[in-house]
């Protein structure tokens, strides 16, 4: 929380030019928006008090020059001139709401994008369901203010323009500057209320978002420990983590609301008190009454503006916690990315090279990696073996360039990772993963995902040589829906079609993180067989859970501790390095690195 509220701090200055971004996008529904509503401005600023003043000011006190036909054709106006406002409104309005729509959507898609480009150690910081809030919640805050300034925003300060010229030209044609004196002094007054109470309305409005994304994250994490709350009886406990988090964001939203509200009841005393004024000034001074309604209508028609404005700022206030959330995302910087210039994007032989490697995770005590020398040749089977915590599954990570290395370098091919185009060198490589990840969708499209042209037929034998085409079939086949994230399906069956489309994408380097762990003795011995029929074209590089699986490796790497301590094929390890034999005796190579 501190770090973000110390991004915060540097992000104030580009609230406003966020907005002036995307409202830039649309600037042709934004146009005929405000041409709508300044014509409803003019007509209600301008036109109403006109007629009053101009028609019934005539009509009743010049009774005898006109006839009934004339009367009736006058009185037309009313209606007409108040259809023609009610029209030009609705229409600004309607064209508004598109312009907003537009805005949010691609606000939205850009969040979206952004974090799709963030290092893995910005979400190692945030939790799933603040990013959740971020993307739905917190633009879904911002549409709504959006929508009512689609009403208001444009309409009122156009028609509190074409009130006040109104009122100029009625105080200059009966030499009675007073009412607008009067209406000039109160709009400072006016907007004392929110100027007093926009610190208070923010600092909860920010508190209120915050703690949103708290609950948002609270039900999150229950729905994906679903299982493991309901073994361990926290039912209980999770539903009074849950009110607790409700509760304060209820106690949190109450005060935001309560100082927003607060507003109005001022502007109200404010709006009273020039009323009072006026009335007695118009009684003294015997001003006609067709005189006092029409520059009484003016005077209202400029301050109902202020009035629905103020309320409009306080709801601003109460958004720009959504905004500054947004903002924070924006304003993250993107670590990892291709060279500007002269990105290599050549081919892959598949030859990695640690040079006096390490690496520390963002904000970890300790270095995962220390020093790390090794060479992993071109189109061998390597395998990392280490106890818990000895930093498999961080070696792994930096071939693929999740992460960058703190210290050194890691050279592909005797360049630089740092060089190789970044989406070019992932191509490059095939990993699975200790979880597999699976789309809500066909059996087919999760398995072109690595290789979106491959032909059917291609990848029903990437599932069969990973062992997944029958149960595929008996699941319904390839146009099948899978289900959120596979979970009707046992783990060695999700691995093994992460292991299919790891195939299906032929890349130069095959990546297994424990990928055979789920599995069972047999289904492992065809998986193995498959590597085994792969690696003279490929450097597969495995993260080892069983004996069986790396004893035929060309290279065993022995890890503790984030430092390599030893190196060479299993029949030399045994001979010659403890850890590895101590590994081997417990059964527990390789086991969550």
């Amino acid at each position: 929380m501190k770090r973000e509220k110390d991004t915060l701090e540097t992000v104030k200055p580009s609230l406003r030019s966020l907005c002036w971004h995307y409202l830039s996008k649309q600037k042709g529904l934004f146009g005929i928006a405000f041409l709508f509503g300044g014509i409803y401005g003019f007509m209600s600023g301008w036109g109403l008090p006109m007629i009053f003043e101009k028609v019934f000011r005539r009509i009743f006190e010049e009774r005898d020059v006109y006839n009934t036909l004339t009367v009736w054709g006058i009185a037309a106006f009313i209606p007409l001139g108040f259809a023609i406002r009610g029209i030009f409104g609705y229409w600004s309005t309607i064209w508004m709401n598109r312009c907003g729509l537009q805005m949010l959507t691609e606000l939205r898609a850009d969040i979206f994008q952004k974090l799709q480009w963030l290092p893995l150690s910005f979400f190692e910081q945030t939790t799933t369901g603040d990013l959740l809030h971020r993307v739905v919640s917190d633009p879904k805050n911002l549409q709504d203010l959006l929508l009512e300034m689609a009403s208001e925003l444009l309409k009122q300060p156009l028609q509190m323009i074409a009130a006040l010229i109104s009122l100029v030209y009625l105080s200059m044609q009966h030499c009675d500057f007073f009412l607008l004196l009067i209406f000039l002094c109160a709009i400072p007054v006016c907007f004392l209320p929110v100027r007093l109470l926009r610190a208070r309305v923010k600092c909860y409005s920010r508190k209120t978002q915050q703690q949103e994304a708290a609950v948002t994250a609270c039900v999150t994490e229950n729905l994906q420990a679903a299982e493991t709350i309901r073994l361990f009886n926290a039912e209980e406990a999770s539903c009074a983590r849950i009110r607790s988090a409700m509760e304060q964001w209820m106690r949190d939203i109450q005060l935001a609301i309560q100082w927003q509200k607060l507003q109005h009841p001022m502007m109200e005393v404010v709006s009273a008190l020039v009323i009072a004024v006026v009335f007695i000034y118009a009684y003294f001074r015997k001003i006609p009454f067709s005189v006092f309604s029409a520059m009484g209508m003016a005077l209202y028609f400029a301050f109902d503006p202020i009035k629905k404005l103020t309320g409009l700022f306080g709801w601003m206030q109460r958004v720009t916690g959504s905004l500054e959330r947004i903002v924070v995302i924006f304003h993250q910087p993107l670590v990892l990315v291709s060279p500007k210039r002269n990105a290599y994007r050549g081919t892959c032989k598949g030859t990695f090279v640690f040079q006096n490697v390490s690496f520390q995770y963002d904000h970890a005590e300790h270095v995962s990696l220390s020093q790390i020398d090794v060479e992993i040749p071109a189109k061998q089977f390597v395998a990392l073996v280490g106890a818990s915590g000895a930093g498999k599954t961080t070696f792994v990570k930096l071939l693929s360039r999740l992460y960058d290395v703190t210290e050194g370098s890691l050279m592909l091919d005797g360049i630089d990772v740092r060089q190789w185009d970044l989406a070019h060198l992932r191509r490059q490589i095939a990993s699975v993963p200790q979880w597999t990840w699976l789309l809500n969708d066909t059996f087919l499209h999760n398995l072109r995902i690595g290789n979106p042209n491959a032909t059917r037929e291609e990848v029903i034998q990437a599932a069969q040589r990973a062992y997944a085409h029958d149960f595929i079939m008996e699941a319904g086949g390839y146009d099948a829906q899978i289900g959120e994230n596979g979970n009707r399906f046992s783990g060695g069956q999700r691995q093994r079609l992460a292991i299919a489309r790891a195939f299906l994408k032929q890349a130069p380097v095959l990546i297994l993180d424990e990928a055979t762990s789920a599995l069972d003795s047999e289904s492992e011995y065809f998986i193995k067989k498959s590597i085994d029929s792969i690696r003279s074209n490929q450097t597969v590089i495995a993260i080892a859970h069983r004996i069986s699986t790396i004893q035929q490796a060309d290279c065993i790497l022995v890890l503790d501790h984030g430092r390599l301590i030893g190196q060479g094929t299993h029949a030399e390890l045994l001979q010659s390095n403890l850890c590895y034999q101590q590994l081997v005796e417990k059964q527990m190579i390789g086991v969550n690195g």
